[in-house]
C-alpha cells in the first residue's frame, strides 16, 4: 500500500537541525499547527498551510495559507490530524511535539487515543520515535536492534494484545494503560504487535 504522507509541525520546543533534516524530506508536504508554522518558517522550512484556532500567529502573514479549525472539543493537534485525514493523507509524521506543561504532554497522548481513524501517526522526538498502532492494522512490524530498549503502552483498553520478536513477549493478554510494557528489549529482528485497542510503541 502506498502512503500519502504529511508532516505536521507542532508548537512545542524547536527541534534540532539534525531532527529536521531527518524528518523533512523532499516531496513531503509540511503543515503547521498554529505557532508551529512560525517555528518552521524561522528554521527555513516552507509551510503549505497553518492549521488550528490561529491564536499564536500573525494572521496577516498567513492569511492566504491558513485554515481556521474552530472545534473546541479537541486540541489544535487533534483538529489538525482530522483535517489532514479529510484531505486524504494516510500517514502523518509529527515534529515539534516535545516540551511544554505536563497537561500539554498528556494531551498529546490523549489525541493519539481519541483519533478514531486508522491513519498512521509517527511522533519524532529528539532521541525517540513513537509509532501509533491502530486495531485496524493487520499487523505492525518494526525492526529493533539487539539490546535496544523500547516500550509499548495501551492507550485504550485491549482485550487481546500480542507482541513477539522481543526479549519479553506478550501473548493474547488483556492490558490497559499501565507500566506493563515499559523497558522491553529488541533481539535484532522485527518486533510484531497486534492489538484490539490503540497502542503506542516508543523506541
Amino acid at each position: 500500500m502506498r502512503f500519502m504522507t504529511a508532516i505536521l509541525w507542532c508548537n512545542g520546543e524547536a527541534p534540532s537541525n539534525d531532527l529536521v533534516r531527518r524528518v523533512i524530506v523532499e516531496n513531503k508536504r509540511v503543515f503547521g499547527v498554529d505557532g508551529g508554522a512560525e517555528i518552521a518558517l524561522s528554521m527555513g522550512i516552507e509551510v503549505e498551510k497553518v492549521l488550528g484556532d490561529l491564536d499564536s500567529i500573525d494572521i496577516n502573514k498567513w492569511e492566504e495559507r491558513s485554515e481556521y479549525l474552530p472545534n473546541q472539543g479537541i486540541s489544535d493537534f487533534g483538529k489538525s490530524i482530522n483535517y489532514l485525514v479529510k484531505l486524504g493523507f494516510s500517514e502523518i509524521e509529527v515534529i515539534g511535539i516535545d516540551g511544554g506543561s505536563p497537561e500539554h504532554l498528556l494531551g498529546v497522548w490523549g489525541v493519539l487515543a481519541e483519533i478514531k481513524d486508522n491513519v498512521k501517526i509517527i511522533l519524532h522526538h529528539e532521541s525517540r520515535t513513537t509509532y501509533r498502532i491502530h486495531p485496524n492494522y493487520d499487523d505492525t512490524e518494526i525492526f529493533v536492534e539487539r539490546g535496544q530498549e523500547f516500550s509499548v503502552f495501551a492507550l485504550t483498553p485491549c482485550n487481546n494484545l500480542s507482541l513477539s520478536g522481543a526479549k519479553w513477549n506478550i501473548e493474547n493478554e488483556k492490558i490497559s494503560l499501565s507500566s506493563r510494557g515499559l523497558h522491553n528489549q529488541g533481539v535484532g529482528k522485527n518486533v510484531s504487535i497486534k492489538a484490539d485497542g490503540i497502542v503506542v510503541l516508543i523506541i
